[in-house]
């Protein structure tokens, strides 16, 4: 804030009559080389000889105006510090210019009105100006303007700094979402988050693909947890939260639970979302996880303390074993998970995957029923996971992800809720809301002023086969002025991919809409190549299992190498998965991989974060 000083000036003119002697002594402004425009539109002749001598000794430069056009045209072609005008004096459409100038150049700006009568004294009054009676005193109304013109700029400089703080503590919060992200770390508790569990266990999964040794997960859902959140409140059920993480950290790292940890069996935690919890058991056997289980229920007799309450928690249990129950991490965890919701129905807390088991149905109705209130609340949003140019590490894309956060549930996995959401055959009305919301994003970034990149949205089967996704896309191309080369539409390759004549009428479809075309998880399906020529195909994503494997393996190194040349042949751009070492980076930029995705640039994150981190 600047800092003000009184100065003693000396006036040599006389004043207007001997009836109104003027003091000699007026406050003025330090002399700090900044200029202050004094606009004055009157046409009083005393005032016109005495306001500018009063205010040029202040340090206000004189702007004056014999009517209400010309003070108009001075405001728009300066910034007054202060405005004295006329009360009675009309503008050109006839309203007071005293309202009429109250904001200039989209700023608050002192003004004064000059009243001769009581009839101007309640025309001012009807607005934000400050009345000055007749007679005027110019050195007690200079006196006046200085104050002003000095509180005005005091209030202002104030308010940006206030914005600039706001701003600075936006991008401090963002950077620090931004690296607790990048590190993979859970804000509350500090256990690896969900994406670098499933980001860890892919890792693990791809290092023992040619081994006999099991991986296993072990999925943890805290029971009646909403009831503990409405009772304590939200505060507390989160330092609830905390401390069963530190008893699940305990139960990871005693020897006598897990087994020796001499570089074979290893186990890493994690706060998948809400009030549940994983654990992943490397090269462990059934033992480590039966003794698992018996250490969380003792953990669990000891109550959770929070201000005086003592709070009982039982859980629910599900373990899922590779590759008994599957062959790659995000089955595993989707196994778990279900694993765990049959044990919430079951007397003993704790089941293992059985694949002939089948969600319940009371299960897939209460998440039915949670899904359709998650539509109609806003608790779906997308993440977007940036696509980077692998030569120059521009981000040339992004993957828009599926998020479900439930306000007591916390984080609900996709490997979970879609299988659900197809079979209530909700997949449709959230397969148009991933469309939409992926189009009204990109006009955001658009509008914020950010480089045009692609968004990647993934379309389901069931959006495929209803025949209307064609004209879902192109309404929400148009609705958003989007050009449809920045929207690519994501095709499974276990998934979706086949050859029902219906389907691949629609992919084509599609591609006539001007969209690009991408299949994803190349390499984990059954797609001829013959088949893929056949397809307009624009983008081919190698899923991440080869890129990882490449590290170790001969053989997925020179699988995932003929795919990179395959799809050069194809004319299609190469996007390689789960990239997350510098050394892998490399090595796709010697095969030619085009772009690249993966935690080695980030992970998914919401769009307004994307845009502070990416935009351009």
């Amino acid at each position: 804030m600047r800092a003000a000083i009184r100065k003693v000036i000396n006036l040599d003119f006389a004043p207007e009559n001997d009836d109104q002697l003027l003091p000699v002594n007026v406050e003025a402004f330090e002399d700090s080389g900044e200029e202050r425009i004094a606009l004055l539109a009157t046409a009083d002749k005393a005032s016109r000889q005495w306001a500018p001598k009063w205010l040029e000794q202040a340090g206000f430069e004189i702007r004056l105006a014999d009517s209400a056009e010309e003070a108009l045209g001075i405001a728009a072609a300066t910034r007054p510090s202060v405005i004295i005008v006329d009360a009675a004096m009309s503008g050109p459409s006839g309203n007071l210019l005293v309202d009429a100038l109250q904001t200039v150049h989209g700023r608050k700006v002192p003004i004064f009105g000059l009243c001769t009568d009581p009839r101007d004294i309640a025309l001012v009054s009807q607005t934000e100006a400050s009345a000055l009676r007749c007679p005027f005193d110019w050195r007690l109304v200079t006196q006046r303007c200085v104050r002003e013109v000095k509180a005005h700029e005091a209030i202002t400089e104030l308010r940006a700094a206030r914005d600039r703080l706001d701003e600075l503590r936006n991008e401090h919060d963002v950077a620090a979402r931004q690296r607790a992200r990048t590190a993979g770390l859970d804000s509350l508790t500090g256990l690896p988050n969900g994406e670098r569990f499933r980001s860890l266990s892919h890792k693990t999964i791809s290092a023992r693909a040619y081994s006999d040794k099991q991986t296993s997960i072990i999925a943890i859902g805290l029971d009646r947890f909403r009831m503990v959140n409405e009772a304590i409140g939200h505060d507390n059920a989160n330092r609830v939260l905390q401390q069963f993480a530190e008893r699940l950290k305990t139960c990871i790292s005693q020897r006598q639970i897990i087994g020796p940890f001499n570089g074979t069996v290893t186990a890493i935690a994690a706060r998948l979302g809400g009030a549940r919890f994983a654990v992943q058991i490397a090269n462990g056997d059934d033992q480590q996880i039966d003794r698992f289980r018996d250490a969380i229920a003792d953990e669990l007799r000891e109550p959770f303390e929070v201000d005086g309450q003592s709070i009982y928690l039982t859980v629910s249990l599900g373990a899922a074993v590779y590759p008994l129950h599957c062959n790659n991490a995000d089955e595993l965890l989707h196994f778990a998970e279900t694993a765990m919701l049959e044990a919430s129905n079951s007397e003993s807390g704790y089941c293992y995957y059985d694949p002939e088991k089948r969600l319940s149905s009371t299960d897939v109705l209460r998440l039915d029923s949670m899904l359709r209130a998650a539509l109609s609340n806003d608790e779906l949003t997308l993440h977007y996971q940036p696509i980077t140019d692998a030569e120059t590490g521009e981000v040339v894309a992004a993957e828009a992800l599926l998020r479900w956060n439930h306000p007591v549930e916390g984080s609900v996995s996709p490997g979970i809720f879609v299988p659900v959401a197809e079979k209530t055959g909700l997949m449709k009305e959230i397969g148009d809301f991933v469309i939409e919301s992926a189009c009204g994003q990109l006009r955001r970034w658009l509008d914020a002023g950010m480089a045009p990149i692609r968004v990647a949205v993934n379309l389901s089967l069931c959006q495929l086969s209803r025949g209307d996704v064609v004209a879902v896309t192109q309404q929400a191309l148009e609705r958003y002025d989007i050009d449809p080369a920045m929207l690519e539409i994501e095709l499974s390759e276990r998934g979706v991919l086949n050859r029902r004549p219906e389907v691949v009428r629609e992919i084509r479809r599609l591609k006539e809409t001007g969209v690009r075309i991408s299949i994803d998880d190349f390499g984990t399906g059954q797609a001829a190549i013959a088949y893929l020529k056949d397809l307009p195909i624009d983008v081919i994503k190698i899923d991440r299992s080869y890129v990882s494997g490449a590290d170790n393996s001969d053989r997925d190194r020179a699988i995932a190498c003929g795919m990179v040349a395959l799809a050069q042949h194809l004319d299609a751009t190469v996007i390689a998965e789960g990239v997350e070492t510098n050394e892998q980076l490399d090595m796709l930029r010697s095969w030619g991989s085009h772009e690249c995705q993966g935690f080695l640039f980030s992970p998914a994150i919401p769009g307004h974060e994307f845009c502070a981190l990416f935009g351009s």
